[in-house]
């Protein structure tokens, strides 16, 4: 057997067991760097790293309650910050396979939780199985239309979607304020808050809205997890599915791999950037209707400021962006929001270390894994249901270019 044919041998696949090993190093990796830098920092500071610690492992897990506080509760909290940071990461992670970096998924949130709103107080009246449905995609579509500006352009003339996309989170940020301070939305003079959305528009709690019944000791109407939990997961399903299961899914990975390599196999690479943003788009839409259904009611002056956006990139980065990874990351900036609160309240330890320890985190990443992420880590555990694109490309070029010509034969 020739020397050709030996280096041709597949290489052997790794058992699961090492790929999900090898997928968890880096996101593990990551958190403990954080962690380890942020306790000390605490000590530098003159603060005791673990009582800091302890808060946070309270307010977001409901672990080592020292001060009374109701383990439920903390862990209901958490749930409720993760909703909108899962689907926002899904936002974030599928540019990310077209080799996109989507940075305005802040702008598409806020326009999302803006068409909701709108769509909320217009229609008030009408039940819920036609509102709730209505508000929800009303906010898709509005984040897939802002998003695909940059698509658009992006592909059309080739502006970069890092600054388009900022740009349009300041555009998005501005307009809510507009609307909501003298705006049309305005629910009064000086309230810097919109009217509410009709009770139809309003997401379900999983527990009773009934203050008279006790669960593990509060009333029913503390805990506010909402059915936007069921949607949250099942989009970043349609997200494993899209991207590993469908043609457009196997287009979106061949342009992130080589664009070249794409159009050479006869995908659009222009379509595909445009209809990538657009879901994109619609998905961190869909969060920022998730919220203003299923939590808020209304929008206030505190989305000029929020930032599920910005963390639904460290959410998608730390997730590998893989659905699994995803999701763990959201429940973990989750726990590190919820646990701040906590963590002032009983150690004296300002909240805001929390997002030291979240920028920490992504600065790990970004810092000692770039070409890892630039290079589009496949999901956790999982296989390419087909060679990768750029590989393909690569191989039929190099052939048609080595090939020596023979008499008697045409190309196809």
């Amino acid at each position: 057997m020739g020397t050709g044919a030996i280096a041709a041998r597949p290489r052997p696949r790794l058992p699961r067991v090492v790929q999900l090993t090898r997928g968890l190093a880096m996101p593990l990796a990551s958190v403990v760097f954080a962690f380890v830098v942020g306790a000390l920092i605490l000590i530098a500071t003159r603060n005791n790293p673990f009582d800091a610690y302890s808060g946070l492992l309270c307010g977001g897990l409901g672990i080592a309650c020292s001060q009374g506080e109701n383990s439920a509760l903390q862990i209901a909290n958490t749930i409720v910050y993760a909703i909108p940071l899962i689907t926002a990461g899904v936002s974030v992670a599928l540019p990310f396979r077209a080799g996109l970096f989507n940075i305005g998924a802040e702008g598409q949130f806020i326009v999302g939780g803006i068409a909701c709103t709108a769509l909320g107080i217009k229609f008030h009246d009408w039940p819920g199985i036609a509102l709730v449905p209505t508000v929800l995609i009303g906010g898709m579509l509005a984040g897939a239309a802002w998003a695909g500006i940059a698509g658009v352009l992006k592909a059309t003339v080739g502006a970069h979607e890092v600054v388009t996309t900022i740009m349009l989170n300041y555009v998005a940020q501005w307009f809510l304020r507009y609307l909501i301070i003298g705006g049309p939305l305005e629910l009064a003079e000086g309230t810097s808050k919109s009217k509410p959305i009709g009770a139809g528009a309003q997401l379900a709690t999983f527990l009773p809205n009934d203050p008279t019944i006790q669960i593990f000791g509060q009333p029913a109407t503390v805990y506010r997890v909402h059915t936007g939990l069921i949607i949250a997961l099942i989009a970043v399903g349609v997200f494993a599915i899209l991207l590993w299961r469908t043609s457009l899914g196997y287009e979106i990975r061949a342009v992130g791999q080589s664009q070249k390599a794409a159009r050479f196999a006869g995908v659009s690479v222009t379509r595909t950037i445009i209809v990538t943003m657009l879901i994109a788009g619609a998905f961190s839409g869909l969060a920022g209707a998730i919220q203003i259904a299923g939590v808020d009611h209304n929008l206030t002056d505190k989305y000029f400021s929020d930032t599920t956006g910005f963390d639904a990139i460290a959410v998608a980065l730390l997730g590998l962006g893989s659905a699994v990874g995803i999701v763990l990351a959201a429940f973990l900036f989750g726990a590190l929001h919820a646990g701040g609160a906590v963590m002032q309240a009983d150690a004296g330890i300002s909240s805001q270390l929390v997002l030291v320890l979240q920028a920490l985190i992504l600065f790990s990443i970004a810092a000692n894994f770039l070409n890892a992420i630039r290079l589009r880590i496949p999901g956790l555990g999982q296989a390419p249901s087909a060679p990768a694109p750029a590989t393909v490309g690569a191989a039929l070029m190099t052939e048609a270019a080595t090939a020596p010509p023979q008499e008697g034969t045409t190309s196809t």
